[in-house]
C-alpha cells in the first residue's frame, strides 16, 4: 500500500481532505475491486454500498493529531479498515490472478502496469495533492479478470484442446469439430459436460451440460454418448442454465436427472426431474416441475424419500417416491457443490459450508464438520468438493479460498491434517487403493493428484477449462473429468508425462 496509510505533515496538522481527483478514482477503483460482491448478492447496491464505505475510511486517514482524542481514535478505527481493505484487494488480485490470469488479454496487462508506474510516482505527494491510489491498478486488474471469467465461460480455445497430451484421451469431445481445430482460434464452446454417470459395463455414459447452446454442438441438458466411439449418440432436455443431479435407481432401471434455473409451468424460475432409463436410447420416460430451484440431491430407501438441495439456500427438500409428492422442508440453508451418499449404509458427505457436512440418521440430518470447532481457519474456510472413505471413515476436502485440502475424521469433525496444494480447488474423488486424492481445478481445467502417503502433489493433467467434476471409473483403472472441451478420461496405470501449462 504506497502512500496509502501516511498521514499528511501540515502546518496544523489538523484534518486534510485527499484530492477530489484522488477521492473520485478511489470511489472508482474500490467499486472494481469489489465487484467480486456481485456474483453471490447479484445486486450493485452492495458494491456501492462498500465501495462509499472503504472510500469513507480512506478520507478518514486525514484526522490530524490536535483533533479530540475520540476523533483521533476514529482515525486509528479508519487505518484499521483501509489495511483490512487493501489486505482484501491484494488477495483477491494475487488468487484470481493466478487462476484467471489466462483470460486477460495483453494490453490490459500493460494498463494495469502503467497505472502502479503511476501510483509509485505519485505515492510521495502530500495528501492534499493528486496522487493515484493503489485500489486503481487493484480494481482495474481485479474487474479484468472478473469479467474474463464470465467471457471465457461461452468460448473455447483451441490452444486448449492441442495442448492434451497422454495419458489424457479425450474420450467424448464436447464438440465433434475439435478435429479441425487450428492454433489461436477461439470459438464458441455451446454446451459441454457436467456431471456423470458411468453404465455397469463402462461403454455408455449418460451427462448433464451446461453454457450456451451453440450452432453443431451439445443440444439438450442430458446427453449419452457410447465410450468406445465417443459419439453423443442423443440429447434430450431444454438446452437451458444448467443440470446437474444424476440419481440412479437400478431397480427401477432407471436415472432422475435434475435440471434447475428454467421457468417451471407456473412462470417462475425453478427445475424438473427427468425420469430417463438406464440403458440405450436416451428418452424421457416422465417429467416433474418444481417451483424451487432444485439441483442435486439423494435418495433414501428407508422412507422412499428423495431429498432435494435448492439453489436458494432454503432447506432439504423433500419428495415422497414413486408419487413425487411435496413434504414438508428440513431446516438446513445449504447447497453443496457435490455430494456423496451411500444407501448400503445410508450415510455420505455433502460437500459445502465451510468444511461441508455429514449425510446420515433416521430421520436424515445434515451434521456440519465446523460445527463446534474453536478454529477461526475452519470458519474461513470454504468448500466446493469433497469425497469420504466409508471404510476409514476419513473426509478429504478441498478449500479453494486458503489453498488447501483437508482430511476430517468423519465421526467428530475434526480436522486431522490440512495440506497446501493450491487455490482454486474443486470436485473430490478419493482413491483408496493408491491412497491418492484426486482434484480438479475449476478454472485452470487440471486434474491434480495428491498422494497421501508421501503428503505432496504427484501429478497433474489438463483436460479442459472449468472442469467441474472427476471420479473413478466403476473399476478404478482410470479418472472421467469434465471440462468445457468434453469429457476426459485418464488411466492411472499409464506411465507419467510431463505437463505443458496452457496459458
Amino acid at each position: 500500500m504506497v502512500g496509502a496509510l501516511r498521514r499528511p505533515r501540515t502546518a496544523g496538522d489538523r484534518f486534510v481532505w485527499p484530492h477530489f481527483a484522488s477521492i473520485v478514482m478511489f470511489v472508482v477503483g474500490s467499486a472494481l475491486a469489489m465487484s467480486v460482491l456481485y456474483g453471490p448478492l447479484q445486486s450493485y447496491v452492495w458494491m456501492a454500498f462498500v465501495s462509499f464505505l472503504c472510500t469513507g475510511w480512506w478520507i478518514g486517514l486525514g484526522i490530524g493529531s490536535t483533533d479530540s482524542s475520540l476523533v483521533r481514535s476514529l482515525g486509528w478505527v479508519c487505518r484499521a479498515a483501509v489495511l483490512g481493505c487493501h489486505a482484501l484487494w491484494i488477495y483477491l488480485a494475487a488468487v484470481f490472478g493466478f487462476l484467471l490470469g489466462w483470460t486477460v488479454p495483453a494490453w490490459l496487462c500493460i494498463v494495469v502496469g502503467a497505472c502502479l508506474v503511476a501510483v509509485v510516482a505519485t505515492a510521495r505527494r502530500s495528501r492534499d495533492r493528486f496522487h493515484v491510489p493503489l485500489v486503481i491498478p487493484l480494481g482495474i486488474w481485479i474487474a479484468a479478470l472478473l469479467s474474463g471469467w464470465l467471457a471465457e465461460e461461452h468460448l473455447l480455445r483451441c490452444d486448449d484442446y492441442l495442448s492434451l497430451r497422454p495419458p489424457v484421451e479425450l474420450i467424448v469431445p464436447g464438440d465433434g469439430r475439435l478435429a479441425k481445430c487450428q492454433p489461436g482460434e477461439v470459438r464458441p464452446s455451446g454446451r459441454f459436460p457436467r456431471t456423470i454417470w458411468e453404465a455397469p459395463d463402462g461403454e455408455r455414459l449418460v451427462f448433464t451440460t451446461q453454457g450456451r447452446q451453440a450452432p453443431g454442438g451439445i443440444d439438450g441438458s442430458v446427453c449419452e454418448a457410447d465410450v468406445r466411439t465417443g459419439v453423443i449418440s442423443k440429447c434430450v432436455g431444454r438446452p437451458l442454465n444448467k443440470a446437474q443431479g444424476l440419481l440412479d435407481f437400478p431397480d427401477r432401471d432407471r436415472l432422475l436427472v435434475v435440471q434447475w434455473g428454467i421457468l417451471s409451468p407456473a412462470g417462475v424460475s425453478g427445475s424438473v426431474l427427468f425420469e430417463v432409463p438406464r440403458s440405450t436410447p436416451l428418452e424421457i420416460l416422465n417429467e416433474h416441475w418444481f417451483d424451487e430451484m432444485f439441483a442435486d440431491g439423494f435418495f433414501d430407501r428407508r422412507t422412499s424419500t428423495l431429498h432435494l438441495f435448492s439453489d436458494r439456500y432454503n432447506g432439504l427438500h423433500r419428495v415422497s417416491l414413486p408419487g413425487f409428492e411435496r413434504r414438508s422442508a428440513l431446516p438446513y440453508e445449504f447447497a453443496p457443490g457435490e455430494h456423496h451418499y451411500d444407501r448400503a449404509i445410508e450415510e455420505g458427505v455433502a460437500c459445502g459450508s465451510h468444511l461441508g457436512a455429514a449425510i446420515g440418521g433416521d430421520p436424515v440430518t445434515l451434521r456440519y464438520f465446523a460445527e463446534g470447532s474453536y478454529s477461526f481457519l475452519d470458519h474461513l474456510s470454504v468448500t466446493w468438493g469433497c469425497d469420504w472413505d466409508p471404510q476409514s471413515r476419513k473426509v478429504y476436502t478441498t478449500i479453494p479460498n486458503l489453498g488447501l485440502l483437508a482430511r476430517i475424521d468423519y465421526d467428530t469433525g475434526r480436522v486431522e491434517k490440512r495440506w497446501f496444494v493450491g487455490p482454486g480447488m474443486r470436485s473430490v474423488a478419493y482413491d483408496r487403493v493408491r491412497q491418492r486424492v484426486y482434484f480438479t481445478n475449476f478454472l485452470r481445467g487440471y486434474v491434480v493428484a495428491f498422494d497421501e502417503r508421501s503428503e505432496r502433489v504427484v501429478d497433474r493433467w489438463f483436460v479442459g477449462r472449468f472442469s467441474r467434476w472427476v471420479r473413478l471409473t466403476r473399476d478404478g483403472s482410470a479418472l472421467l473429468a469434465t471440462g468445457n472441451l468434453g469429457i476426459a478420461r485418464i488411466p492411472l496405470d499409464a506411465p507419467n508425462f510431463a505437463l505443458p501449462a496452457s496459458g
